[in-house]
């Protein structure tokens, strides 16, 4: 993933509220997936396997940030479960099989984390961050962004 990607999903973390994050996740993890499908295409194993781990942290992650207070955790580890065991198998077999089948689930999981995103109107987990509003506005290739809010600084008040 380069820069401009991950600049982009650190905007959208840091305005997001839970359910929000968990899409973002699945975002992240679709751009590694991708990368790892190109690459292998490519004949670029190597890196292939590189966006495989990845992808692979990226489950983990949902997987350990599960609240077992809610029934559905547990169908969900499940799931993330047979994810990362396919994620694995094309680590070690150096192939996209397991990747597609791995695929598969994740698109379903990523469409339904999407709705009820949508539908979460909560407030932002991250407080004290200045919103960032960007667009093609003054330059003819540039993007500029500018800070909106009322806040004059970024550090802590004593």
């Amino acid at each position: 993933m380069n820069r401009d990607k991950i600049s982009a999903f650190t905007l959208k973390i840091a305005s997001s509220n839970g359910s929000g994050l968990i899409s973002i996740l699945y975002d992240i993890y679709n751009e590694y997936e991708k990368e790892a499908l190109d690459k292998f295409a490519a004949g670029q194993v190597d890196e292939a396997v590189v966006a495989l781990k990845k992808c692979a942290d990226v489950v983990n992650h949902l997987q350990r940030d599960l609240n077992f207070d809610y029934k559905v955790s547990s169908n969900l580890y499940a799931l993330y479960d047979y994810v990362q065991r396919n994620v694995s198998k094309s680590i070690y077999k150096a192939n996209s099989d397991g990747l597609l089948e791995a695929k598969r689930v994740m698109d379903e999981l990523g469409i339904a984390f999407d709705q009820v995103a949508k539908k979460d109107s909560s407030a932002p987990i991250m407080r004290n961050t200045q919103y960032v509003r960007a667009g093609v506005t003054y330059g003819r290739e540039a993007l500029n962004e500018s800070l909106m809010g009322n806040q004059t600084s970024r550090g802590f008040w004593a």
